[in-house]
């Protein structure tokens, strides 16, 4: 249950930090502002709750009482208006704003049952419409997002085209797109990196909660480099609107309740924002707590879960700039459940505790740029594995800094926008326990320009970027044995250049189709180079290689959209080559111990290649019922030949062949839906599906074909907006 509140009284709010942007500008201009109405486009009566984003710094504004809504303090120029209310068409609308006017625009919708996700921030200079993206997009919010809403970021993404879930437990779950995870992903809260762990290992939890996020952004493709050169897999970004970018004319909120009868559990929370004079203020808290999950086996013990997760923000919107700070808390207590091979029959409890701080700041400017914006952030990440007993087994402490400046550009000459940012990173990982991975530090360097190009029906994007990073482990005495061999471990330095190229082709006003090919570049990772130890909650010995090489990949990607009142779909091919990908082998290995013995994961190098589609269509059937149908495939294997490796025994030595198969990758999968829709309630029959998986890695075991149906209803009830 969501609870959408505004036009309420104000409430006495505490200031914690803020940022206030006296930056001096070149010239003072007068600000302009926007002052709409949204009506139904048959009936005309105002519409009440209209999600209204403004293409600008993701500003977001519901229409009141009366169909109004108002953007103010606004830099003369063009924008591009989105809106959406469930029940409605989504519509656009470009408007001029002029220096010391009022624009008056009135926006009619047209009736339809299509969920659509408006402006999209991700993978793009400005946000813009998700038909217009140069990658495969998807967006999941408003009322689709209450529908899809599940305990974790990937849980809530699950059912999405390109994406599947790898974790130990219903709490650990990460995603996985186009079969590459870890850090070939990035997960964001609001563009940022999120400062936790859990792209280092399975047992590691995402340190965000998904019930307070207002949308969902998803990019397949090779089109990040504003993030990373390393996420050639793809992006997934939380949006929050942590730090507010608009001044809010009323107080506006969502307050979310769940309960989950599988778990006992319970989550409870919501967000609100609200506006004193120039000063933007945004308050989150949410709870959530359950107990074991059941099966039809049994309790599945050590599953349950509780955090809770508090947030504050501020900002001074200016008439040139606006700027301000954000804090958040995040605590959370998990189950990984045991009786796995290496791994302590009860499971391990694993305590991690997350604190937050960011500032950001934009200056709109005349001349050579049109702003220029500036992302500071510090996160301090604690992560405790209890074994049996309460008794401490690993533990991680990270200190992660970093700070971006972007500049952006409009039009000037044939280039239609375009960005230039730095990016510095500096992080500090304390490592204790069992695991025997020396603490380190390492800092990275990052510049990139991104330009696109406008002509006619044709738009093309084009990128460079350059990384340079240095690992430096604080014991330097230290060797990992890899294959018999002692490696010593060393310091490490990476630097490579990527880039990308896009185009998007306008073919009709219904169709659109795109292509785009980029180079990527990812160092190892410091676990990667430097573990050498068990590692008793994910049930494993991790070792190291601290001679690994960088990979590097080159990604292929091409897609079509088609869009019209009834029928919305997109349909994507990729293909992935990557040169040292990195990966955990194991073939059967395993470290004797207390608990018997563990898989024995080496992290190597080997040439690999990932290819596949993926597609998803929505088919209003009629003005009430609506089918939609989503598929994935992924095809991945090793390019460069495996030797067998000797197991030795004490009277005999044998040989396991290598899998040619890289590990973790779904099998064919999918998703049928149909639904009817009133606006006011609605009912839904889905099936999931999937496909045997006999492609297996090393350590693997093949999975049986499986369909899972589910049922849906719901009610909605609006009283004022």
């Amino acid at each position: 249950m969501r609870l959408r509140i505004s036009r309420l009284a104000p409430v006495p709010v505490v200031v914690v930090l803020l940022v206030m942007f006296g930056a001096p500008v070149a010239a003072q201009r007068t600000t302009g502002t926007i002052q709409g109405t949204v009506v139904d486009s048959v009936s005309g009566a105002p519409v009440v709750g209209a999600l209204v984003q403004l293409g600008e710094g993701g500003r977001t504004e519901f229409s009141h009482g009366d169909g109004s809504f108002h953007f103010v303090s606004l830099t003369p120029g063009r924008y591009e208006i989105s809106v959406d209310r469930l029940g409605f068409a989504s519509t656009t609308r470009d408007v001029t704003v002029v220096a010391g006017e009022t624009v008056r625009v009135r926006i009619g919708l047209g009736v339809t049952v299509f969920d659509l996700g408006g402006l999209v921030v991700t993978g793009t200079i400005g946000a813009r419409a998700g038909r217009d993206m140069l990658s495969p997009t998807t967006v999941v919010s408003g009322a689709e997002l209450d529908r899809k809403l599940d305990l974790t970021v990937a849980a809530t993404l699950q059912s999405e085209p390109g994406v599947s879930v790898s974790g130990m437990g219903a709490n650990t779950g990460r995603p996985i797109i186009r079969g590459l995870g870890g850090d070939r992903i990035l997960i964001l809260e609001d563009g940022a990196r999120t400062g936790d762990m859990s792209s280092t290992s399975a047992d590691h939890a995402v340190a965000v909660e998904a019930l307070s996020a207002q949308r969902f952004e998803v990019v397949r493709g090779p089109m990040s480099l504003i993030y990373g050169s390393s996420a050639l897999g793809g992006v997934v970004n939380v949006v929050r609107d942590e730090v507010p970018s608009v001044l809010p004319s009323d107080v506006h909120g969502v307050m979310s309740v769940q309960g989950t009868s599988v778990n006992s559990g319970i989550s409870a929370g919501g967000y609100a924002t609200t506006g004193f004079g120039r000063l933007a203020l945004r308050g989150e808290a949410t709870y959530r707590a359950s107990g074991d999950m059941a099966t039809p086996a049994g309790d599945l013990e050590n599953t349950g879960v509780r955090n809770v997760n508090l947030s504050a923000g501020a900002a001074y919107i200016g008439e040139d700039a606006h700027g301000g700070a954000a804090y958040r808390f995040y605590d959370n207590e998990y189950g990984i459940p045991g009786g796995f091979v290496g791994g302590h029959e009860d499971g391990v409890t694993v305590a991690m505790r997350r604190h937050n701080v960011r500032a950001e700041g934009e200056l709109h400017t005349e001349g050579l740029v049109d702003g220029v914006e500036l992302r500071t952030s510090y996160t301090d990440y604690h992560h405790t594995e209890f074994e049996e007993q309460g008794s401490v087994g690993t533990t991680f402490t990270q200190g992660l800094g970093a700070a971006e400046a972007i500049t952006r550009h409009g039009v000037r000459g044939p280039f239609t926008e375009g960005a230039l940012g730095f990016r510095g990173q500096y992080r500090d990982i304390r490592t204790g326990g069992s695991l025997r991975t020396p603490s380190t530090y390492d800092y990275t360097l990052a510049g990139y320009v991104v330009e696109e190009i406008g002509l006619g029906d044709v738009r093309a994007q084009v990128g460079a970027r350059y990384d340079w990073a240095r690992y430096v482990p604080r014991d330097t005495t230290a060797f990992v044995s890899v294959g018999g061999e002692r490696v010593p471990v060393r310091e490490r330095t990476f630097g490579s250049v990527s880039g990308s190229m896009g185009v998007l082709w306008l073919v009709s006003p219904s169709v659109r189709a795109g292509a785009s090919v980029a180079r990527a570049y990812r160092t190892p990772d410091f676990n990667e180079l430097y573990s050498n130890g068990p590692h008793l909650a994910a049930n494993s010995f991790d070792v190291g290689d601290p001679r690994l090489g960088h990979e590097t990949g080159m990604g292929l990607d091409g897609f079509l959209r088609y869009n019209t009142q009834r029928v919305q779909a997109e349909v994507a091919a990729f293909w992935n080559r990557l040169d040292n990908y990195v990966f955990p082998s194991s073939r059967g290995r395993a470290e004797l111990g207390s608990q018997g013995g563990r898989p024995r994961f080496q992290y190597t190098n080997e040439d690999a290649l990932f290819r596949g589609m993926e597609g998803e269509v929505e088919w209003s059937v009629t003005r009430r019922f609506v089918a939609s149908g989503t598929a994935s495939l992924v095809n991945a294997e090793f390019t460069s030949e495996r030797a067998p490796i000797p197991i030795i025994e004490p009277t005999d030595t044998t040989f396991v062949e290598a899998s040619m198969y890289p590990p973790l990758i779904p099998p064919l999968n999918g998703r049928l839906a149909l639904r009817y829709d009133r606006t006011r309630w609605f009912a839904q029959a889905e099936t999931r599906m999937a496909a045997e998986q006999g492609r297996t890695g090393d350590f693997e075991a093949p999975t049986s074909a499986y369909a899972v149906l589910g049922l849906a209803g719901g009610l909605r009830l609006d009283d004022g907006g």
